[in-house]
């Protein structure tokens, strides 16, 4: 894959993967936000289209796993010029993560069934492995963009500014996802790393090759 087609998609998945969830219909309010927790997420649920639930978040596993595999394609780039082990290990952690993530979408979309068929203590089960898996899948991940952010800065294969944003986003990301998951600051994750991806990915197109 050249260059600039890697650009290509790391501009635009992450955009697609933020809007599958922004349109899911899944509430907007993070269970850790709303008074009652996750059984009352899990009444929120009851009024949502489960079939539209399913279809959006299908699709955002899709098009952040298309990112995903991106980002490790970034990193072989980074390999390519520098033998580090950190880089090495960043690719692992990204798919470990991105694995966690599946759970989690999939844990989302059963507790919405589980909900209008009326089972509330098992909806908010599901709700309780979704945040969970998330959450840990998120600080995996994130550890994967740090190590990869400083690969990004060592071998100077994107502006300092790019790699040291996709190192803040990462520590961001490991601490959100273990300390306040289900709250309404791990926004700061998702807009950090969607827009310092898609940064690095105009970027890449702007000194790719075809």
């Amino acid at each position: 894959m050249s260059t600039k087609t890697l650009g290509w998609i790391l501009t635009i998945f992450p955009i697609l993967g933020l809007l599958s969830w922004l349109f899911s219909g899944l509430p907007t309010e993070p269970s850790g936000e709303l008074e009652g927790g996750y059984s009352a997420y899990a009444a929120l649920l009851k009024d949502i289209n489960a079939d539209r639930i399913h279809v959006f978040m299908g699709l955002a596993s899709i098009t952040f796993g298309v990112g995903t595999i991106s980002l490790v394609g970034l990193r072989m780039i980074v390999g390519e010029k520098s033998k580090s082990s950190i880089a090495f290990l960043s690719g692992g952690l990204l798919i470990v993560g991105f694995a966690g993530t599946i759970a989690e979408n999939g844990a989302f979309s059963a507790a919405t069934s589980l909900a209008q068929e009326g089972l509330m203590a098992e909806s908010v089960s599901m709700l309780t492995i979704a945040t969970t898996a998330g959450g840990f899948a998120t600080s995996i991940m994130s550890l994967g963009i740090l190590f990869l952010g400083i690969s990004l800065y060592q071998t100077n294969t994107v502006h300092i500014i790019s790699s040291v944003a996709f190192m803040i986003t990462g520590l961001i990301g490991i601490i959100g996802g273990i300390l306040f998951y289900d709250s309404g600051p791990i926004t700061a994750y998702y807009a950090s790393f969607t827009i310092t991806t898609v940064a690095i990915g105009i970027e890449l197109v702007r000194k790719g090759a075809d």
